[in-house]
């Protein structure tokens, strides 16, 4: 059989062998994938499946065990797909911080990647954002190990997406080959088989990565701790990860954590496709998005903008005539985001804005024309982006 590629997978530290490679294509029956004799009696039921772009396929199941229905999702990436899986750090930036995955995402197209898809990444200290583990993006060092998770796992590529796996021991050897890497819990399956040694029955909501024979990666987001969806142990996550087809799977950061985004078809903004246990997006260290080829469209940059820095709308969007000494009263509206919006205009020697309250997510304000005003534009601004023209001032006469 010709070897288009190969999968090169550095198992974990003790093994004398360190590196263990698997062509793709190989059925050789150490890799063949096999659960546990429990995962027989669960039904798996697929009820939605689409291509966020060439070689990216977002499918959607629901599992029952027993009595409860839940619900996971799976984003897999072909090995021959252009598509580009990376990490991304809150603002797409090189800082340790916190920000929902969904905002990471929008943050990197707003820097001009065509991202279609987003999922939670690496544990971290909840309070600075620090992650237990090493963030590689682009060949750089973003985050070195943190001491807390000294011997924290590691989940990343070489070139052409050549996938690396290790400990601390591992990850010193191997790092300037590393292209794109990032922590992980904990190792769920090697060669096929589960490996897991958390014996704790507790079902939470999941987040893992893995590996098929053919080289395709996938990440799969479990929802729980709902009525609607229970979750799922970490060895039952790794039996499902068999399912699924993984010969190597990882564990990342679940519980509230777990957040997978993409876009719905015609829509321009992106948007949560799993159920957050929180009751809401919460707000991790980092997480991996894939970049499709191209630049985002101009709708979905500015839906990105909106989303990070809030959309506001005006009461009065059509040009209207304000003489010298008239006043007019503008309400600005909060649709999304949380910061405050201003209203200013693009004369203000002549336009005078002044800020009279609010109510809710209305914000007042009164612009005064003096003499000599000729005509302005109103804009609204919020921290952080560009100015939105909501309305056009004309001179009397």
């Amino acid at each position: 059989m010709r070897k288009k590629r190969w999968l090169s997978v550095l198992i974990a530290a003790g093994i004398v062998a360190a590196q263990c490679v698997l062509p793709v294509g190989d059925t050789g029956s150490a890799f063949v994938p096999q659960a546990s004799a429990a995962f027989v009696s669960w039904s798996i039921q697929q009820t939605s499946n689409r291509e966020l772009a060439p070689g990216l396929t977002q499918t959607e199941f629901t599992y029952t065990l027993g009595d409860m229905t839940s619900r996971y999702t799976t984003l897999t990436l072909k090995p021959d797909s252009e598509v580009e899986l990376r990490p991304v750090m809150p603002w797409d930036g090189t800082s340790v911080g916190l920000q929902t995955v969904r905002n990471m995402a929008n943050s990197a197209i707003v820097n001009g990647n065509n991202v279609v898809a987003a999922v939670n990444g690496d544990m971290y200290n909840m309070s600075t954002g620090e992650p237990w583990g090493v963030v590689i993006q682009d060949k750089n060092l973003v985050h070195g190990y943190n001491v807390a998770g000294r011997d924290w796992p590691f989940f990343g590529f070489m070139e052409e997406r050549k996938v690396l796996y290790g400990r601390y021991a591992d990850y010193t050897q191997m790092w300037p080959q590393l292209t794109q890497a990032m922590g992980l819990h904990c190792v769920l399956v090697e060669n096929g088989r589960n490996v897991c040694t958390d014996t704790s029955t507790t079902r939470a909501p999941r987040t893992a990565v893995g590996v098929k024979q053919d080289g395709s990666i996938f990440f799969l987001t479990a929802d729980g701790r709902q009525d609607s969806s229970e979750g799922l142990s970490l060895t039952e996550l790794a039996d499902l990860m068999i399912k699924e087809g993984a010969v190597w799977a990882g564990n990342l950061d679940g519980g509230g954590s777990t957040t997978v985004v993409s876009r719905e078809p015609g829509a321009d903004a992106l948007s949560v496709q799993n159920v957050p246990s929180d009751g809401s997006e919460r707000r991790v260290a980092n997480g991996w998005i894939f970049v499709a080829p191209g630049s985002p469209t101009q709708a979905q940059m500015t839906a990105a903008q909106n989303d990070l820095y809030g959309r506001v709308v005006s009461d009065t969007t059509r040009p209207f005539v304000l003489k010298p000494g008239s006043t007019y009263q503008f309400c600005m509206t909060l649709v999304s985001g949380s910061n405050p919006p201003n209203c200013i205009t693009d004369d203000p020697e002549h336009y005078t804005v002044t800020y009279t309250g609010n109510s809710g997510r209305n914000y007042y304000y009164k612009i005064t024309a003096k003499p000599g005003a000729a005509g302005a534009n109103v804009y609204s601004t919020v921290p952080g982006a560009d100015p939105v023209l909501q309305c056009k001032l004309l001179a009397a006469g």
